[in-house]
């Protein structure tokens, strides 16, 4: 029997390795893809995020990815999202192997582990080439360490690494801080430890660019996107909406469920420190989800691996088949959006379209001459981006974010300081690449190039090229 179960567990995880590698072909693009590939690329040449360009986020992703660049140059794009996947794989392991440690049976385990990859946040996040599920693996270990009740140090190392490659992680990892400390100040003591070393890495980066860092992975994300969506008509989602928001997500997979459930025992549970703990870290993920405006569907993600951590402890207790007729009601409700997606991919596959047009504007780029860097908005299509526009449009697109001086000092352009281009122009300028998403910014880069002396020399799949002749 205990070899059927160990199977069926083998099984559970090998369906959900081919889930989540089908997820990276069919997942439609992100604009969000843009900043990550970039700087990840930037860095494996040498540069670092802040002091030689722009980074919005906390620092750790680009130096541990990249290597991928090394290995897999003019295909970043394809190499990240396959990262994420195995990423996402792990994350879910270390979910089963947590609630194993935590009590669940190896049935309720292997399930919650299911479940949690049934949740559109975790598909969305794992499908595209982000931030998230390094993080998000980064803090199932440190939960696996802390279902084991031992080495608090490790388990704040964890939480602190996964901070250091996404800020929203500091929410949990000081909740489950305080919760530590509830009953025990020295094994508090030394989680702390763990996370401040965990955070080294955002501090050495931070300390060699204070005011960039500052100004990048603090302010922007505060203030920007309440600017971009006042801009655009969508001030509402800026208000209390974003809590409805943050429900209607929870509900397309089982996450809604599963918080419900895990509430119920929680009481019960609090005198346990491990459980306590975990309780903690779910809390602090949505409290940090709850925290940001407006709410975007990737914010859900931390609170993910906890909740699934407690949810397997529910799904080991007897219950009755109504419930989990809900619960397999809610998994189908996020498996939905996700088929749509394996339906359009019938037509034409996402990734394999991007790198078709990603090497037929290399080979344009390549007939034309043009050699040296290129600025895009598009980091995810050009391998070799001009270092000043590393955050895609996010950062082109803000207005007042920053003064004529500091756009040159700190190496960046947006639509309103684009005066380095005239100073240090780029090789070649590409547009085309968001006719949809992010048009009004491509034409106003359209209309920099031209005073500029760029004119248009070629097309190549969608992507206008620009350059300057003598």
């Amino acid at each position: 029997m205990g070899a059927g179960v160990q199977r069926r567990s083998a099984f559970a995880f090998i369906a959900i390795a081919i889930w989540l590698l089908a997820i990276v072909f069919v997942r439609p693009l992100s604009v969000d893809e843009s900043q990550y590939v970039a700087a990840t690329a930037l860095t494996a040449k040498g540069l670092l995020p802040y002091r030689d360009y722009a980074y919005l986020q906390t620092p750790l992703q680009p130096f541990v990815f990249a290597p991928l660049q090394w290995l897999f140059a003019g295909h970043l794009l394809l190499a990240t999202r396959l990262a994420n996947a195995l990423l996402a794989l792990a994350t879910s392991i270390f979910v089963y192997a947590a609630g194993r440690r935590l009590g669940a049976s190896e049935r309720a385990a292997s399930a919650a582990a299911l479940l949690l990859v049934s949740c559109q946040s975790f598909a969305w996040c794992a499908g595209v080439a982000r931030n998230d599920l390094l993080p998000a693996a980064l803090t199932s270990v440190g939960l696996w360490v802390i279902a084991g009740g031992r080495v608090p140090f490790v388990a704040g190392l964890a939480l602190g690494l996964a901070a250091s490659a996404k800020i929203s992680y500091a929410v949990p990892a000081a909740i489950v801080f305080l919760a530590i400390a509830w009953s025990d100040r020295k094994q508090a003591f030394q989680f702390a430890a763990g996370v401040v070393v965990g955070l080294v890495p955002t501090a050495i980066l931070a300390a060699l660019a204070p005011r960039q860092f500052i100004a990048e992975a603090i302010v922007f994300p505060a203030t920007a996107p309440a600017q971009y969506y006042t801009e655009i008509g969508k001030a509402w989602r800026l208000g209390p909406v974003r809590f409805l928001q943050l429900l209607q997500c929870a509900a397309l997979g089982p996450a809604l469920i599963a918080a419900i459930e895990v509430a119920r025992p929680s009481r019960e549970w609090f005198g346990d420190p491990a459980r306590r703990a975990m309780l903690a870290a779910a809390a602090g993920g949505m409290i940090s989800a709850a925290l940001n405006e407006p709410f975007q569907i990737f914010y859900l993600m931390p609170a993910l691996p906890p909740l699934f951590v407690l949810a397997s402890l529910v799904l080991a207790e007897r219950r009755p088949r109504w419930l989990s007729a809900v619960w397999a009601l809610f998994a189908v409700a996020g498996l939905a959006p996700v088929a749509g997606w394996f339906v359009r991919a019938a037509t034409v596959v996402p990734l394999i379209d991007a790198e078709r047009r990603s090497s037929a504007l290399a080979a344009a780029l390549r007939a034309e001459g043009i050699a040296g860097p290129v600025a895009t908005m598009a980091g995810q299509f050009v391998d070799n981006v001009d270092p000043r526009f590393a955050a895609g449009p996010f950062l082109y697109r803000a207005r007042g974010f920053v003064s004529e001086s500091q756009a040159r000092e700190w190496q960046m352009v947006t639509r309103d300081q684009a005066g380095t281009l005239a100073a240090e122009p780029p090789a070649a300028i590409v547009t085309g690449t968001y006719p949809d998403s992010q048009p009004n910014q491509e034409r106003e880069l359209a209309e920099q190039a031209r005073p500029l002396g760029y004119r248009p020399v070629a097309d190549a799949a969608g992507f206008t090229i620009w350059a300057r002749r003598p």
